[in-house]
């Protein structure tokens, strides 16, 4: 078991690192190292300050979300312990390959809370969903508006509507749980008792975490999803204005919807080469100069990467947490 878990996140880190050293070799052919060095030294660091501010409240807008998300299975967590463990989850998917943070988080709130691992990882995964779904509907409205490739405005609305028919899907079966448990309990009768209730016990604790769905939570996550998505746009727009571009607000929109979207691609830790390559793309949609373009690009990477990454870093010394633990620990024991 643990050998295929082994295989599995090395071969995973390899194919993201290939991916990631394409979207490099993209994001640099044919560029003017000039031109992109003079874009990075013109930055504006006074538009930076709000920014990081923004950056900041969108952790607590979407630890607010989750726990929203998790709220019909312990009513008594807090923002700040959705928040710090979000942080930290983030921080684990900047320095440890295969999206670990996600592991992680359902981990640490599982420990942190005394909740099934597995429960807390389904509310991760359904929070993902909302948080595609509600891109898609910024996208679907700003999308008459813009002028964007039709091979990305194909891609934008094939992810999200794919978003949109897992969610009816999880909905659908979280509403007939005893039908579908009992089918698959009926399966599992075939197999040895040890494996069957193994099983059982891991599907009991996904629905679980799923019950949210069919409940007013949901559109309370929905609510603070969405707050947290608006701030996120506005932190790009003044990334966008501190490099002194001063265009629309749906251009911000787009980055981060097309961003968000990007990171379903399998890449290097940090998502570093294809999250460059696809702000790019998007901007030289607005007609803004490659240069200038991946200027942005390193500059609002950078904003998030460090400012996860040090505040991650930083709670796990302070909860007395090791990295080995976090990173390493989850796949053996969800």
């Amino acid at each position: 078991m643990r050998m295929a878990s082994f295989w599995r996140t090395h071969l995973n880190f390899l194919i993201g690192l290939i991916i990631s050293a394409a979207a490099v070799y993209l994001s640099l052919r044919k560029i003017d190292f000039h031109a992109l060095w003079a874009s990075l030294r013109s930055v504006n660091y006074v538009f930076l300050f709000p920014a990081v501010a923004g950056q900041i409240s969108c952790f607590f807008l979407k630890g607010n979300g989750w726990r929203y998300l998790l709220t019909p299975a312990k009513k008594s967590i807090s923002v700040t312990s959705a928040t710090i463990v979000l942080i930290i989850g983030l921080m684990v998917n900047n320095l440890f390959p295969a999206k670990m943070g996600e592991l992680a988080r359902g981990y640490l709130m599982g420990e942190r809370e005394r909740l099934p691992k597995t429960l807390c990882l389904s509310t991760v995964a359904v929070e993902h969903l909302l948080d595609i779904l509600i891109l898609t509907i910024f996208f679907l409205l700003l999308l008459p508006s813009v002028s964007l490739p039709p091979w990305l405005q194909t891609s934008g609305t094939l992810v999200g509507f794919i978003a949109l028919g897992m969610i009816l899907v999880l909905f659908l079966v979280a509403r007939r749980e005893e039908k579908f448990l009992g089918f698959v309990n009926k399966l599992l009768s075939r197999f040895p008792d040890r494996f069957a209730s193994k099983i059982q016990s891991i599907l009991n604790n996904i629905f679980q975490g799923m019950r949210v769905l069919t409940g007013r939570y949901i559109f309370y996550a929905f609510a603070a999803l969405s707050s947290m998505w608006v701030m996120a746009f506005l932190v790009a727009y003044l990334v966008l204005a501190a490099c002194g571009l001063f265009l629309p607000f749906q251009t911000a929109i787009m980055v981060v919807v097309f961003a968000a979207f990007g990171k379903i691609i399998p890449s290097s830790p940090g998502a570093i080469g294809t999250f460059h390559y696809v702000v790019i793309l998007v901007l030289m949609s607005f007609e803004v100069s490659k240069e200038i373009a991946l200027g942005y690009a390193i500059v609002l990477h950078a904003l998030s990467f460090l400012i996860e990454t040090s505040l991650g870093v930083s709670l796990v010394f302070a909860g007395n947490l090791s990295f080995r633990r976090i990173a390493h620990r989850p796949e053996e024991s969800l």
